[in-house]
């Protein structure tokens, strides 16, 4: 949870004053998504740290919605991808990959899950890395990486915003 807490506080940290960020970690999904439906809010993202019993799990992946307006979705958790996998990068792991995924499908239904019950709001759910992968905590697993990490998604959706 601590891991998830720092991204997000990076995120409002860098957005606090141009944007309005509400994070809510308050009651179920589908609770949750009610509320960010009634508030009109533009992009929900569903911030998680991904996990597997094997070790050589070690990727990122940002989820769309198969059924959001093509162009959308897709594109925004492309950017975050993008952005994501530059940070990497930076950090100097060059094997590290992140993807853009529609959260179709039974393979996906838990990220779906996720972000399913939204209306207007682009949904994403992030996975930036797995806990459960040597290298992933090794790239990401600083306060000031995690604190990094929520920038990073500002930009992408700075750069998505900008350019819809």
């Amino acid at each position: 949870v601590d891991l998830t807490w720092r991204i997000a506080e990076g995120l409002y940290q860098a957005g606090r004053d141009d944007h309005d960020i509400i994070i809510a970690s308050h009651g179920s999904y589908g609770e949750r998504h009610r509320w960010a439906n009634d508030q009109s809010a533009a992009v929900y993202l569903a911030m998680h740290v991904n996990a597997s019993t094997s070790t050589s799990a070690s990727y990122g992946a940002f989820f769309y919605h198969p059924q959001t307006k093509k162009g959308s979705g897709d594109r925004l958790a492309l950017l975050m991808a993008r952005h994501v996998e530059q940070l990497a990068r930076r950090r100097g792991d060059t094997a590290y990959r992140c993807k853009a995924i529609s959260a179709a499908g039974e393979t996906w239904k838990n990220p779906r899950y996720t972000i399913a019950g939204l209306g207007r709001p682009v949904g994403i759910c992030c996975e930036p890395f797995f806990l459960s992968s040597p290298a992933n905590r090794a790239t990401f697993c600083q306060t000031s990486t995690l604190l990094e990490l929520g920038r990073v998604y500002l930009a992408a959706l700075e750069q998505w915003h900008a350019t819809r």
